[in-house]
């Protein structure tokens, strides 16, 4: 776009201003910015393929920091996730979100509690946040991710790791953290990965659902 919506022409002059913003002060910034869905359809992508596990655009992206809207319809939902180089961030969402947390302990993965998203919602992101984001079954819509580190990178938020249970590994890519990654998404694969019965059997339902829209059939 030549031009931006006027809030988020100010968001995007406030971080070029900050390199290391504190917690408070990014959830302030964010706010005072007072973004609205309707700013964020230029980015939307409601018709997102059936392989990316919602949808996923560039808004801009300034050497220290980059600004991206998430589109969730019905049944989209991430895999479990952290933010790989990204140093600090905020995620702004405007509907009734899954949000689950989680913690690693050395290969093991442990359910850490639940954050539901209300719409306006704004929630801290840091280099430490293993999460799991969601559209279960809500009508659509839109979510805006800001994410930074110190020095400027071409990747923010590049080597995520993302975290399947099902296969019993961490993979490691510079894309969506999209259920059934490709393999020519994946760059490097950690063996070993563990949890709880009950998490590892969750997280195969909601992968199976992604298969299952992706017209994949289980043998």
């Amino acid at each position: 776009m030549d031009r931006f919506p006027r809030s988020l022409e100010i968001l995007r002059a406030s971080l070029a201003q900050l390199t290391r913003p504190g917690r408070e002060q990014l959830l302030d910034l964010v706010a005072r910015s007072r973004v609205q869905p309707r700013d964020l359809e230029p980015w939307a992508d409601y018709g997102h393929p059936s392989t990316d596990s919602y949808g996923r655009r560039l808004v801009c992206h300034s050497g220290h920091f980059e600004l991206m809207v998430m589109t969730w319809l019905p049944g989209d939902v991430s895999a479990i996730h952290d933010h790989g180089g990204a140093e600090w961030g905020a995620v702004q969402c405007f509907g009734e979100a899954l949000h689950d947390t989680f913690s690693l302990e050395g290969m093991r993965l442990i359910a850490a509690g639940s954050r539901p998203y209300q719409p306006g919602d704004i929630q801290y992101v840091d280099s430490s946040l293993i999460h799991q984001m969601g559209n279960l079954d809500r009508p659509p819509f839109l979510s805006l991710h800001v994410y930074g580190c110190g020095q400027p990178r071409e990747l923010i938020t590049c080597q995520a790791r993302l975290f399947d249970l099902d296969g019993g590994e961490i993979q490691y890519t510079n894309g969506g953290v999209f259920h059934a990654l490709p393999e020519d998404c994946i760059l490097r694969r950690r063996i070993g990965l563990h949890a709880a019965a009950d998490l590892v059997a969750r997280q195969r339902r909601l992968k199976a659902d992604r298969l299952a829209r992706m017209g994949w059939v289980a043998c």
